[in-house]
């Protein structure tokens, strides 16, 4: 399968700064006979000595994600072979809800703080394997998050509810404040529980619905999807058990703080014994979060959807084959 004709997003602030260099490296290792791209950083700027037609689309006035959107959809108007993106997993998880359906394959290079998600087809370090890769065609299963029925985002790794998101400042991975990260500054921030009296989580089901937990000891809720490639430390027991009976995710609520970037051994030990709840997620079902403490943020693939009161209601659902993803033959060959 020959990458022709692509589509090129770049987030510029994904990372450690340097998105566009490796988009560069990234075009020039596909060799497309015809790119489109953004403007001047989102894409236009690394591609200066580009041999072959190029289509250069201006996104202003849009900023921030609206621009990353705004491409989205109008390069999937242009029967593209691919869409190469480099950035994060929530980059990726904005380019999948952007396209919405459009079976225009993503080819997500990582070189965000996690890079965990099925959208990723490889990271920044691994460029060199574009050359002489055979591309393969895939689903991607995720999650829909919002709140007071509004859908909100999607996921692709895990949708959190947490004070804090995982961002790189200074070179490292560190937590930061999600309502500072929603306006884009990073600002180290210790995760705290998400837990009041009110909480409350269920599992809404055609037939009813199940109490998962309840109460203030409740410290963090991952929504999260088993993965080919990767299980995350925090919901690890969930996931590979929803993978063992076919449910699309699961749901881990958890009386311990597990999205941080460091444990503790002698915080975890003062916290022992350390509880946990599990739901399975079909795509019948529906989970479900009230009286979460004031503050707390939605996020999905590391992207503050919105920070929440007491007051909001917070839904997560599962879907199959959300978006369409490209695999390297060959690293499939080896799983």
């Amino acid at each position: 399968m020959k990458l022709a004709r692509v589509g090129l997003i770049a987030n510029p602030r994904a990372g450690r700064g340097d998105a566009l260099a490796i988009a560069a490296a990234a075009i020039g290792a596909l060799a497309p006979r015809e790119i489109w791209v953004g403007a001047g950083e989102m894409g236009a700027d690394a591609l200066s000595n580009f041999p072959g037609m190029m289509h250069c689309v201006n996104w202003t006035p849009h900023t921030g994600k609206a621009r990353t959107i705004f491409l989205a959809r109008a390069f999937a108007q242009n029967n593209l072979d691919a869409l190469v993106v480099i950035g994060g997993d929530g980059t990726l998880a904005d380019v999948a809800r952007a396209l919405n359906g459009i079976p225009l394959p993503i080819l997500g290079i990582g070189v965000g703080s996690a890079n965990v998600g099925p959208l990723v087809t490889l990271t920044s370090h691994a460029l060199e394997r574009l050359r002489e890769a055979q591309f393969v065609i895939r689903p991607a299963d995720g999650l829909v998050a919002g709140v007071n029925d509004d859908e909100l985002g999607w996921g692709f790794n895990d949708v959190v509810l947490d004070f804090t998101v995982l961002a790189t400042v200074d070179g490292q991975v560190v937590n930061v404040d999600a309502a500072q990260k929603m306006v884009g500054i990073n600002v180290p921030r210790t995760p705290e529980p998400i837990g009041t009296a009110q909480t409350r989580v269920v599992k809404k089901l055609p037939r009813g619905e199940t109490l998962v937990a309840q109460g203030e000891h409740i410290a963090t809720m991952i929504v999260g999807l088993p993965d080919e490639r990767f299980y995350g430390k925090a919901i690890a027991g969930g996931a590979i058990l929803s993978s063992f009976i076919g449910d699309v995710a699961g749901c881990l609520v958890c009386n311990h703080l597990l999205v941080t970037t460091r444990l503790e051994a002698d915080a975890v030990h003062r916290a022992e014994p350390i509880v946990s709840y599990y739901v399975g997620l079909s795509e019948r079902d529906c989970i479900q979060a009230t009286g979460i403490r004031d503050g707390v943020a939605l996020c999905a693939d590391g992207n503050p959807l919105k920070i929440l009161s007491a007051a909001d209601r917070v839904q997560v659902r599962a879907r199959r084959s959300l978006a369409t993803v490209i695999r390297l033959q060959e690293s499939l060959c080896k799983s």
